[in-house]
């Protein structure tokens, strides 16, 4: 029998249901003045993942009510004034409120509130479709204004609730990324992501390192916004997302680099040489022979972030590092083969089965001081923190041992070391 997984009931389930409860109960002792369902309506609409979300709601919702309110009440004096008592047909009334709605728009347009539209046409056509036949349709203009400001503070005051805490804000806080933030099929969940924004739009003073290249590690976490350099290539340059840029750069020089290509081409192995020069990563390439290689190739060359170039490596040239991707025999061979060189000292060589490609293994070649220990080091120096505390897969190795860990476990355990409860132990 297949199992029905059921998911937790979130924080901002729970916020909604309390928020709904803050207005029965104001409506309560306002002695139900107003109307709850716009209250109500608008404290909703506030309960966004984060603050940034909530507030953007919020001016959407509060713009649209005063925009719609203005051009109901004109609809109004219009229809009292006017159009009433000059016996006028019914469609007269219609093209005023069809002309309302394209004025609540432009308005919207021209104040540069175009989030904002939406909501503008939901107000005026509530007033002048539900309520202008109502005793006093002035008075529900003012209790629809009133209504929304009220819902709007009820959902932004449960919105923003939180805990007391205390944030380790000295406190540089580096986790990996593959089977550490990212599930099993390398995708970031909405939860880990809306949890680290939060928390990174709070102050969580935060990065990554990663044996990715930028390209792959900006695809896989699209929407963090991160605020720190992080260490990319296993170690080997620190990015800096905010500014595109390569403060940081462990290079094999030209010389060293050219003696690896020779040798991978001498054993039947073609490679891909990733160089960084002014702020840009170019891949450059020869020959692509074997299935694997061109499969890579033909998937990855599509992507805004890479720069292949079929040309041998420019002289002079220094490289960041050189990748090699062939059947797992002949990678195995390979590796044998290059760390028993009498210069297998200067590199750093890594080798690891292909996940996409069954039956292929991939072989990456560094220079030996390009290791996200040495990086991260750097990398305080730049950021001027004095702490880290790091999360990772290899016990021993990081501060917090998160293997096997489940990707959205390891932000509530990110969460717990960086904010704690005030009654609650500090790292």
């Amino acid at each position: 029998m297949r199992k029905i997984y059921l998911p937790k009931i979130g924080a901002r389930i729970i916020k909604s249901g309390v928020a709904v409860l803050l207005c029965f109960l104001i409506y309560q002792i306002n002695c139900r003045s107003g109307i709850l369902f716009y209250i109500a309506l608008a404290a909703l609409q506030c309960m966004q993942p984060d603050r940034i979300s909530s507030k953007s709601i919020a001016k959407q919702r509060i713009c649209g009510t005063f925009i719609g309110a203005l051009y109901g009440l004109l609809t109004i004096l219009l229809q009292y004034k006017f159009l009433l008592p000059l016996q006028l047909p019914y469609a007269c009334y219609c093209a005023v409120v069809a002309l309302c709605v394209m004025a609540s728009l432009y308005t919207a347009v021209v104040l540069k509130l175009q989030s904002a539209a939406y909501f503008s046409c939901v107000v005026y056509l509530s007033i002048t479709m539900v309520h202008i036949g109502d005793e006093n349709p002035c008075l529900f203009v003012v209790n629809r204004v009133v209504d929304t400001l009220l819902g709007v503070g009820i959902g932004m005051l449960v919105n923003n609730f939180q805990l007391p805490r205390h944030r380790q804000k000295d406190t540089l806080f580096v986790t990996g990324l593959d089977e550490v933030l990212l599930t099993r099929d390398s995708h970031l969940s909405d939860f880990s992501r809306v949890e680290l924004n939060r928390m990174l739009e709070e102050g969580l003073p935060f990065t990554i390192m990663t044996m990715r290249t930028p390209a792959s590690f900006l695809e896989a976490t699209q929407g963090i916004r991160l605020r720190f350099p992080v260490i990319l290539m296993d170690g080997a340059v620190i990015y800096d997302p905010l500014k595109n840029s390569y403060p940081y750069k462990c290079e094999m020089s030209y010389g060293q680099a050219s003696e690896i290509v020779h040798a991978l081409q001498s054993i039947g192995l073609e490679s891909f040489q990733n160089v960084v020069d002014n702020d840009n990563v170019f891949i450059y390439f020869q020959q692509l022979n074997n299935p694997g290689a061109c499969q890579i190739y033909e998937q990855l060359r599509r992507s805004p972030y890479r720069n292949y170039i079929h040309h041998p490596l420019p002289e002079g040239e220094p490289v960041v590092y050189i990748m090699a991707v062939d059947l797992t025999e002949k990678i195995e061979a390979a590796y044998q083969t290059l760390t028993v060189r009498k210069d297998a000292t200067q590199y750093k060589f890594l080798c690891y089965s292909s996940q996409d490609y069954p039956g292929y293994t991939y072989l990456k070649i560094y220079h030996k001081d390009a290791t996200k220990t040495k990086a991260l080091k750097h990398l305080k120096t730049m950021t001027d923190f004095q702490k880290t505390y790091t999360f990772g897969t290899i016990p021993g190795i990081y501060d917090e041992s998160v293997e096997r860990l489940p990707a959205d476990d390891v932000v509530k355990l990110l969460k717990r070391r960086y904010e704690p409860l005030i009654w609650q132990r500090h790292i």
